[in-house]
């Protein structure tokens, strides 16, 4: 396995920050292009913190996508944004190459090179301003058609 730049860079936040406590999770929800998805609904007390943390399986170690948000406290907005790939805590973070044989249109075998990153990425705090039933929608965005091939989650977690 070949030692690369990517790998370092993605491995090198789990030495560095491993040892913090994530917090509790509440949720995992999966993302996809076309759908907005939701949480259930999580009761919170005024004060308390969810983390919000992007789980990513993509081809490249470049994220290049967003995800725009809305929170709801009793079916009231409260918060809308956009979340972007951008983080200081990245965590469990895998490289792995593999070389696959396809065939090609006039029968011959072709070698592929293919790489695979896996990681999550904390991106940003919630405090719940007030005691309530709080959601969460999340909808993925990205300008590439083969991107959302890849395998996108929010993780909730408390801290």
């Amino acid at each position: 396995m070949k030692i690369t730049i990517k790998s370092i860079l993605l491995i090198l936040p789990i030495l560095i920050f491993g040892c913090q406590s994530l917090g509790e999770d509440l949720a995992e929800i999966p993302l996809s292009d076309q759908n907005i998805t939701s949480s259930n609904e999580i009761e919170l007390k005024k004060g308390e913190k969810i983390a919000i943390w992007t789980k990513c399986n993509i081809p490249n170690a470049v994220p290049n996508f967003k995800i725009k948000y809305l929170i709801e406290e009793n079916d009231k907005q409260i918060e809308f944004d956009s979340l972007f790939p951008i983080s200081e805590h990245i965590i469990n973070s895998e490289a792995s190459e593999e070389d696959v044989v396809e065939k090609n249109f006039d029968d011959k075998d072709t070698l592929i090179h293919k790489e695979n990153f896996q990681f999550e990425l904390k991106n940003k705090e919630f405090i719940a301003p007030k005691d309530g039933k709080y959601t969460f929608d999340f909808k993925l965005s990205s300008k590439s058609e083969s991107f959302f091939d890849s395998g996108f989650s929010i993780i909730l977690r408390k801290q």
